[in-house]
């Protein structure tokens, strides 16, 4: 693998936003994006694991768990969705989620008559990483689990 550019984001549940207001997230849950960027193929590799994460994936995306186009205490819409991470062993609290995307890039969720990912070319994420984060979506905790900034 080539990449342009890593992100390493730790995501946590007082990070996370409804709007501008803080929800306090799942509390007791944590987790790490870990991101390989290559912005000439527009892919981007993934290692998402979470700790603790309780209640089932909810959103109004296709998966749960996705970079969004947001500045810290901001929400905003979803541009990449992620494989929600599954647990590495039956009961364990740790869930993870390892693999590659390669646009165009499906959400699922539709702004404004089209995909918020359609059109999206991860080369934004390196020209800008503070106007994105990552966050993983659960039921019991619906604006988000768990969220960080990619910078």
């Amino acid at each position: 693998f080539t990449f342009t550019s890593m992100h390493a984001v730790h995501a946590t549940p007082d990070q996370v936003v409804n709007g501008t207001e803080p929800t306090g997230g799942l509390a007791g849950a944590s987790g790490t994006f870990h991101f390989g960027i290559n912005s000439h193929a527009n892919m981007i590799c993934y290692n998402i694991t979470l700790h603790n994460f309780q209640g089932d994936f909810e959103s109004p995306a296709n998966t749960a768990t996705h970079i969004h186009e947001a500045a810290r205490g901001a929400s905003g819409p979803p541009r990449i969705a992620f494989p929600n991470p599954l647990p590495i062993t039956e009961g364990s609290p740790i869930s993870q989620s390892v693999g590659c995307l390669t646009g165009p890039f499906v959400t699922g969720v539709v702004m404004e008559g089209k995909d918020t990912g359609e059109g999206f070319h991860v080369s934004a994420l390196e020209q800008n990483p503070a106007a994105f984060m990552a966050d993983t979506h659960s039921s019991l905790a619906l604006p988000g689990a768990v969220r960080g900034q990619l910078a």
